[in-house]
């Protein structure tokens, strides 16, 4: 059972009543939980020229999409679970003439805003979660790599070969909202960029505890 409180209302703390509708259906669920909240819509996707060989791999390391492509159509299921505190991207991405392709990851709160989102492989990427006025900003604060249940932080090594992330979200509507994600920099420079960006509906909501 939970306090009905969702897990980022913690992250956001004294920020979150001021959330508009669309952000507080995004972030509503609750640790501890079976909640389920659904959203699609479409989202370009862009690579660098490096970046876009490197994409099976990277793809198959967990750490990115296979390819790239304009108006990709995207479900994303926000999941909780019974045992803990954690925020689950489980994104299903269809390319055209592609079988559906899913991307996972894990979301674990920490303190201060912060959020460590795990990929796959075990590479986490740190960052802060801001409200200003009206944008939800994702602010870089490094990469770690999770290892026998221990968060090894990469230093500089991370930024210097993947780059920094950024990323913003803001409310289109009552129910719906765009998103852009971005990551540049690094030792190739834009041969190695990656950037997402699309707008989403929640079209499905299931809050139940465990």
């Amino acid at each position: 059972m939970t306090d009905g409180r969702p897990t980022f209302a913690a992250v956001f703390a004294d920020q979150w009543d001021g959330l508009p509708p669309a952000m507080k259906l995004h972030y509503a669920n609750r640790p501890l939980s079976n909640d389920r909240v659904t959203v699609t819509g479409t989202l370009t996707i862009e690579m660098g020229a490096m970046m876009r060989l490197l994409a099976p791999l990277m793809a198959a390391l967990g750490l990115f999409t296979p390819r790239d492509g304009k108006a990709i159509p995207c479900t994303v299921h926000f999941l909780s679970e019974p045992g803990s505190n954690a925020f689950i991207f489980e994104r299903w991405f269809q390319f055209p003439g592609r079988a559906p392709y899913r991307f996972r990851s894990r979301l674990v709160p920490q303190e201060n805003h912060e959020v460590i989102e795990y990929m796959a492989s075990g590479v986490g990427w740190r960052c802060v979660y801001e409200y200003d006025t009206d944008t939800v900003r994702l602010r870089h604060r490094g990469y770690v790599w999770r290892l026998f249940g221990r968060d090894i932080p990469l230093s500089g090594l991370g930024a210097f070969l993947m780059g920094r992330g950024d990323a913003f979200e803001q409310a289109t509507g009552a129910a719906s909202f765009r998103m852009r994600m971005t990551l540049s920099g690094g030792l190739f420079g834009r041969a190695m960029a990656y950037s997402y960006a699309g707008e989403f509906t929640v079209t499905e909501m299931a809050l139940t505890d465990a």
